[in-house]
Formats: C-alpha cells, structure tokens, sequence
C-alpha cells in the first residue's frame, strides 16, 4: 500500500517575521542585571556589618560617658534659634537671661505657654536651607492662632539648638544647611540624637510600630559628616546615656494595643535597663554633639 505521508501539501506561512536577539543587546541587560545584584548585596553586607559587628563597649572608651549638657553654652547668647519646640516648649528656656531672644520652629506641636522673649514660628525643620531674606511665615500666637510675619533670619543667631530632631527630619542635610545660613561665624550649634545601631533605638522600634518619628538611621561619624560639609568644626562628642525616663513616663502601651503589660511593670523594665544597660557595658541613647560654625 502506497503511503499517504506527505502527500497533503505543507501550507505556506505568509509575512511570518522572527527576529534574532541582538547578540550585545542580551550581554548589555545581563550586565546591568549583574550591577544591581552587587549593589544590593554590598548594601546588604554593609547593614548586616554595621548591626552585628560594631563593638560598643570598646567604643565608648574613647568619648566621656557623660553629656556636658546645654547650660554650659547658653551663657552670653544674645539669639538662641531653638529647632522643634515640642508642645511644652523647651525645658532650657527657663534657665537663660530674660534678654536673651528666642526663636523657635516647630511643624506639629506649640506650646501654650510661650516667654516674653520666645517666638514660635510653623516651619519644617527639613526646609531650613530655602529660607529667604523677607519670606513671611506663620508666627505661632495662643491658643491656636497664626499670623503671618516677615522673617529675616539669615546670618543672625550666635547659636542653635537642635536636641533630639535630627533623627525626625525628612532630610537633616537639608537641616544642617539651612543652620549654617541662620548661624553667625563662630556660632555654637547643639544636638542630641540616638545611635540607631544601639540598643535603645532599636528597643524604641519595637515598641513603636508606626516607627515613633524615628525616621533617619543616624550615627556620631554620619552626622561629623554633614556638619563639616556645611561649614562647621566639631567641639565636642560625648556619649549620651539613657535615663529610661521617656519609657516610663512619656510612654504608654495602651496607644499601640498592648493590653498586658501595666505602669509597674514599664517602671521594673526601666529599674533593670538602668542597671544593666550601662555605657561601660557599650549600651546608651546615642550622642551629645557640639559644632562651631568656621
């Protein structure tokens, strides 16, 4: 029997088109695929490095274990620009000259009760570095009230305090930039934040699940760093130990649903971080730090 194979003819296929990949096209996308696979495992080695290996109880030999604390430079300063108020005000405003002026930005929270020679002002911290001559921003008037005002804060104030902000600012680049234009020559700026790689800041993490407004990843060489950028020296670096008073008085559980854990208890959890937790040990808040405007 005669076979039927191929004895349908082979339909033809018409305006079929196949293109062949260009050869240095695929080398080009591997390498770029290549390129962001090292860029993220460098970034991932270097987190893991800067969490696991860093040894604080050798750091904390070679700074005091102890803050100078604002005092010391308050005396003499005729313009003292305070960087978030806070809703209470700033506890150092009671403990200066009355001549001395102060002016004091904050975004959320003004206090109600403002000193004779204090102005608030409505501003973000982070857009420090676009203030002009003559803008007009909101002045803080109790209760609740704002008017506009004219400002000329350039070149004006012989020092600034920005205690525990920079870790709450958006860009605290931006920050520092905008201080080394408010700042006069050799004006003294005063900060204080935490160390995210020790132990408070990450315990404060995890008990803020929303983050608690920590939202920089800051350390006392990353914060040299822009400061020297901007025009600045540094004077003074010392540890700053942790009291445990935001813990058992500023915090409450209740406001992230923890429902079994009570005051006594945060007031035996903070008993035993104060004796176990100790700078000589490597564990404390984070950093008191002193520049100088060249």
């Amino acid at each position: 029997m005669e076979s039927q194979m191929g004895s349908s003819p082979i339909p033809k296929m018409k305006n079929l088109k196949y293109k062949i990949p260009i050869f240095g096209k695929i080398i080009k996308d591997r390498d770029i695929l290549l390129k962001e696979r090292n860029s993220l495992l460098t970034q991932l080695n270097n987190h893991s490095k800067s969490l696991v290996q860093i040894n604080f109880s050798k750091t904390v030999k070679n700074f005091s274990k102890n803050i100078t604390g604002i005092e010391k430079y308050l005396k003499g300063k005729q313009n003292i620009f305070d960087v978030g108020t806070g809703p209470t005000g700033s506890y150092w405003w009671q403990n200066i000259d009355k001549s001395t002026q102060i002016t004091g930005v904050d975004l959320l929270f003004f206090p109600q009760n403002i000193p004779n020679n204090t102005k608030v002002y409505k501003y973000d911290a982070s857009k420090l570095n676009e203030i002009k001559s003559n803008d007009t921003i909101e002045r803080y008037a109790p209760p609740n009230q704002f008017k506009n005002e004219k400002i000329n804060w350039h070149n004006k104030f012989d020092m600034v305090v920005a205690n525990h902000v920079l870790e709450h600012v958006d860009n605290p680049d931006n920050l520092i930039k905008g201080i080394s234009k408010l700042i006069k020559k050799d004006g003294i700026v005063y900060c204080g934040f935490p160390d995210y790689r020790n132990f408070t800041d990450v315990f404060y993490h995890l008990i803020h699940p929303d983050g608690g407004g920590h939202v920089q990843q800051l350390t006392n060489k990353i914060v040299e760093k822009m400061f020297i950028k901007h025009g600045f020296k540094l004077v003074k670096c010392n540890i700053w130990p942790d009291s445990w008073g935001w813990l058992q008085h500023q915090y409450s559980p209740q406001n992230f649903g923890i429902k079994h854990i009570n005051q006594s208890q945060i007031n035996y959890l903070c008993d035993v971080f104060r004796h176990e937790l100790t700078p000589n040990k490597g564990y404390f808040y984070g950093w008191e730090m002193v520049f100088k405007k060249l």
